[in-house]
């Protein structure tokens, strides 16, 4: 919606001949059918966006009346396409989701208890944090009684998600970089040309929707909304004219050695972009195999050779083995990504299977907080009978010893 005012305002701006009703026309067209896409998410965070272009609206006079008007109108269009839907759905057409995520008893979905569990790991961790990429892990294997049922890989907020991984020092200074930076880009909105100000200012909009969708979720960890951000973000603060820490560059030799510079990380990002694909297709045919694919195993040794995704095939060794503790390898690094019931169930009976029960006993503990139905037939061997003097399974009894995710790291 953001690049659809950017076009509209540029095409008026460009030929103010051009056919103003038509284009009118189909903008608003174009609006209504993107609130109700919208609508159709059932997006939280696509709610507090709407309201957010609205603002939009209200503050940037340098849109046209037209523009501004729509972007006012958008929350009651938005409550509008809600309430025909939830209309739509009641004559039994379709199901909707929007009425069940008003009436849910925990409207953050879980995210008010994943971050309170953030600050304890964040108050245990103060200095170095748990380490880059591994919340998930430090999270799993953190005793959390009370702890949400679902297997969070982020703490689907990035200021906590920075200083919970890196500690409070360096997640403090990298949230002053881009605080800072963000700054640079709304000065960017204010000082720009006429000619750039329209694009700076909308791409600038962009990088704001993209901060608010942070503090809820994890978008930047994903190459689809990573890249198009960095795009905006750049449009913001690579204007021409644009100065660096305050200082404009001026430098001939310089500007050819960057411009050189760039050109080179650009096509290494290219041809890195296409490496990536290929070597992800070794391990797609582990879980989807064409027809006259070799076996799994070696599908899985040729998986475990990739360069970016070799995680995915030690997933699959250590939750397909019939005796686990052979797959041991695989638990150097599966865990690592996403500490799942598949594979806590294959690490715990590993553990044990080698003679490592106390710190077996410990993962299915951590699995039993989740109460997760996947589980149940695992722990549903504690309460079947058993003959007199026969031992309980080891995921019946707590550890007699106290860990710490530090202590299960394999690398």
């Amino acid at each position: 919606m953001a690049s659809l005012f950017w076009l509209h305002e540029n095409l008026v701006e460009r030929d103010p001949s051009f056919a103003l009703k038509p284009l009118r026309t189909a903008t608003t067209a174009l609006v209504i059918a993107l609130l109700f896409g919208v609508v159709l998410t059932v997006s939280r965070t696509g709610t507090v966006c709407v309201v957010f272009l609205a603002l939009w609206g209200v503050i940037d006079r340098h849109l046209s009346r037209f523009t501004r008007v729509l972007l006012w109108l958008a929350p009651l269009v938005y409550v509008l396409c809600w309430l025909g839907v939830s209309e739509w759905a009641q004559t039994g057409a379709h199901d909707f989701a929007g009425a069940t995520q008003l009436h849910k008893a925990d409207p953050s979905s879980s995210r008010f208890g994943i971050w309170a569990n953030t600050f304890t790991l964040i108050a245990q961790n103060p200095w170095f944090g748990v380490g880059w990429g591994e919340f998930n892990f430090a999270w799993t294997l953190t005793p959390f009684p009370g702890r949400p049922g679902a297997f969070f890989d982020h703490t689907h907020n990035l200021p906590l998600q920075f200083l919970v991984e890196l500690g409070i020092p360096l997640g403090t200074l990298v949230l002053t970089l881009l605080g800072w930076a963000l700054w640079k880009a709304f000065v960017a909105c204010r000082e720009a040309p006429a000619s750039d100000s329209l694009t700076v200012r909308s791409a600038f909009v962009m990088v704001l929707m993209m901060v608010v969708h942070s503090m809820l979720e994890y978008p930047l960890w994903y190459a689809y909304f990573l890249l198009p951000t960095a795009f905006a973000f750049g449009i913001c603060l690579g204007r021409p004219g644009a100065t660096v820490g305050g200082a404009e560059t001026k430098s001939a030799v310089g500007g050819v050695w960057l411009r050189r510079t760039l050109l080179v990380a650009s096509i290494a990002l290219v041809v890195g972009a296409v490496a990536s694909v290929v070597d992800y297709m070794r391990v797609v045919v582990i879980f989807a195999p064409p027809e006259g694919a070799s076996p799994l195993s070696t599908r899985i040794a040729e998986g475990q050779r990739s360069w970016f995704f070799a995680h995915h095939a030690d997933y699959a060794a250590a939750t397909t083995a019939d005796h686990p503790a052979e797959a041991m390898d695989a638990f150097k690094r599966a865990p690592h990504y996403l500490l799942d019931t598949r594979l806590m169930m294959a690490w715990a009976h590993a553990l044990n299977d080698s003679g490592d029960v106390e710190r077996a006993r410990y993962i299915a503990q951590r699995l039993k907080e989740f109460r997760n139905p996947g589980s149940d037939d695992f722990f549903a061997e504690c309460d079947a009978p058993r003959a007199a003097g026969e031992a309980a399974p080891f995921q019946c009894t707590p550890p007699s010893k106290a860990f710490t995710y530090e202590d299960f790291r394999q690398r």
